[in-house]
């Protein structure tokens, strides 16, 4: 997974977040190696998810797959670099756009159908926003660039406690960590489910001050 994102960042980063240069063969390739087959998981069996669907119904596990194949089978258009294409997303990242936008909505009704909670919603959702900034044009130059820096900054920050600011030398680096980072904390989050409930309910309020006792009805003073 590693070198995917790196393969990404260097890509998309390189001069900005210019992303008209096509994604190479070996980003797609990289990915096809890592990525499992997109399934959901009923009573214990794998459900392959039909594509094109309003909304696909999957597990947690289902939709971190499907962040693996993002950047699977993507069109290769070599567009020449100009002012104007600068500012637009080559064909490739159109279709992680549209990818990123189904997994919002496949969340979502995740999220409803009780497949997923509110803590792995969310997050996961963080996660789709922070791939969503990655593959968003921004010229250097450009008044959003700051709203931009400073959500790459936030989510390093939160996940790794990296700073991060358009001049590190190493902030490719830091963003992939990051992301890598996050991906695999809510696959940990999945897998320990149940242990996490089973220590929930061992040290359940041991490490909170013990609520206040009632007074008896005859400890009370008269009026």
């Amino acid at each position: 997974m590693r070198s995917m994102l790196l393969v990404l960042f260097v890509l998309l980063f390189g001069l900005g977040l210019g992303a008209e240069e096509p994604v190479p063969v070996e980003l797609s390739a990289t990915a096809a190696e890592i990525a499992v087959a997109d399934t959901t998981t009923t009573g214990g069996v794998a459900v392959a998810v039909p594509a094109g669907d309003a909304a696909a119904v999957k597990d947690g596990y289902a939709l971190l797959n499907s962040l693996l194949m993002l950047f699977k089978d993507l069109p290769v258009v070599k567009v020449k670099k100009t002012p104007e294409t600068e500012a637009r997303m080559s064909a490739g990242l159109v279709e992680v756009d549209s990818r990123l936008s189904q997994l919002g909505v496949d969340s979502k009704a995740s999220l409803e159908a009780g497949l997923i909670d509110k803590i792995f919603y969310y997050r996961y959702r963080r996660l789709l926003m922070h791939f969503k900034l990655i593959i968003t044009p921004v010229v250097r130059g450009e008044l959003l660039k700051e709203l931009f820096e400073r959500a790459f900054d936030d989510f390093t920050w939160n996940v790794t406690y990296e700073r991060w600011s358009w001049g590190d030398k190493d902030g490719i680096a830091k963003v992939a960590a990051a992301t890598e980072e996050e991906f695999v904390q809510l696959m940990i989050y999945l897998d320990t489910r149940q242990k996490r409930e089973e220590l929930k309910k061992k040290y359940a309020y041991r490490m909170l001050p013990p609520p206040p006792a009632k007074k008896k009805a005859e400890d009370k003073k008269p009026e």
